[in-house]
């Protein structure tokens, strides 16, 4: 199971690495205030790589989210607020519906996303309409040349489909995740895909941006994890860690 971490070309495979990763953010990064709360500090080392440290209002570091930066946007309803039990002061989610009309509590599924930069939305009134920047990090993804190279997996999926896996359990005995979880299904076609270098560890990457029900996400995975190849005009397929910013 790869990391957030790995899945944008940082080796943290320890708690030390991830000490020493938050560290580096925290001295190379942007620091921007979250009154009475504490500090963010973004890093962008490039290419669309975002670390975003937490230090409170002595300066201690508490926490640190990867987040990448891409092109690709949905509109979304956001309808509420998520806070989970071992969130920092400075961590947060949002659960929200996909492709809304005009009313942000109905659309095409409602799912979750964690925000790096969560607390610099106090201020919002919720529910209300807005446009997502979703970044969809792959713990399992399998890519297909065309649509007859999936169906040949004998896979029932639909080339553009999602289904919310972190806001319910499947089954007889399942029901909804409260709170719920920043973790997808999707399916989508690829409309632009890169093999990227993360500039600080020289460490490859992989990117696409794929247009699924519901509109376009950006999507990051460790090619380690990735079965088959990645190409423009194909189809890929995963479960994946949602993280985005509102714009």
């Amino acid at each position: 199971m790869p990391s957030h971490f790995s899945t944008l070309g940082f080796a943290v495979k320890t708690r030390e690495d991830f000490s020493a990763l938050a560290m580096q953010a925290d001295r190379e990064g942007l620091s921007i205030e979250v009154p009475g709360q504490g500090y963010y500090k973004i890093w962008t080392p490039g290419e669309g790589i975002e670390l975003w440290a937490q230090l409170d209002q002595e300066g201690y570091l508490i926490g640190l989210n990867p987040h990448f930066n891409g092109e690709a946007l949905m509109s979304i309803g956001l309808v509420k607020r998520v806070s989970r039990p071992d969130d920092t002061e400075l961590d947060g989610a949002f659960y929200a519906w996909a492709t809304p009309g005009d009313d942000p509590e109905m659309g095409l599924y409602p799912f979750a996303f964690d925000a790096p930069d969560y607390r610099m939305y106090d201020a919002l009134h919720l529910p209300q309409l807005a446009n997502a920047q979703l970044a969809a990090f792959a713990y399992e993804i399998k890519a297909y040349k065309n649509e007859e190279a999936l169906r040949a997996t004998g896979k029932r999926m639909a080339a553009e489909s999602c289904i919310p896996s972190g806001t319910f359990r499947p089954g007889p005995t399942g029901g909804r995740i409260d709170p719920p979880e920043s973790r997808v299904i999707y399916y989508g076609y690829v409309l632009e895909t890169a093999l990227l270098t993360n500039p600080v560890t020289r460490r490859a990457f992989y990117w696409a941006r794929i247009r699924t029900l519901g509109g376009e996400v950006d999507l990051v995975a460790d090619p380690e994890i990735v079965k088959g190849t990645i190409v423009k005009d194909g189809i890929v397929g995963g479960q994946f860690w949602l993280s985005g910013r509102l714009k």
